[in-house]
């Protein structure tokens, strides 16, 4: 059995009543997965099952369905290795240090998102491109009032986003369970 890390796309207060926590837990458990654990109510789970994290995916976005979302709630499966590269990196360390609620870290549905139009990009963002990821640097406001995360997915493709606090808060809880499995 492998660690991974599950980001759920577009949850907040209207998904919550169609799928709770709780039942996204108890179904992830009903299709075989081992030990699911939540983490904050905004669609992320750390969990231990067989396979590839491809196929993780596949079984994932299946019990979605099966709950009541819809592709729209779309999956995005990491493993504990790729959050902890991705902490590494740190490709914006004062932000980081600074204001990590305002940076958003953007996680893409297909494994080679279009990178290609960043470098022509004129917003107050600073953005950088990490493996398959972008890590985005809001000053002194969230993603909520930018354009911009609108069209990372309109030019990269489908995308969930979690703030660097989440990343690594997700990226440490799912090493401690990855040792725990080995120990």
């Amino acid at each position: 059995m492998a660690v991974f890390v599950v980001l759920l796309r577009a949850i907040g207060p209207m998904t919550h009543r169609v799928m709770s926590m709780a039942q996204w837990r108890e179904g992830v458990a009903a299709a075989g997965f081992t030990r699911p654990e939540t983490y904050i109510a905004t669609g992320n789970m750390i969990v231990e099952g067989a396979g590839t994290a491809a196929e993780v995916t596949r079984r994932m976005n299946e019990v979605v369905l099966s709950l009541g979302l819809t592709m729209a709630n779309v999956a995005v499966v990491r493993t504990p290795r790729q959050l902890r590269a991705l902490v590494r990196a740190n490709p914006l360390p004062e932000a980081a240090a600074e204001r990590a609620s305002q940076m958003g870290v953007y996680f893409f549905v297909k494994p080679r998102p279009d990178f290609g139009w960043i470098g022509d990009y004129e917003g107050p963002e600073e953005i950088r491109v990490e493996g398959n990821h972008l890590i985005v640097d809001y000053p002194g406001a969230t993603a909520q009032g930018s354009r911009l995360p609108g069209l990372i997915e309109k030019r990269s493709g489908t995308a969930t986003a979690r703030n660097w606090n989440t990343l690594t808060a997700l990226a440490n809880k799912a090493t401690a369970r990855e040792r725990e499995a080995t120990a």
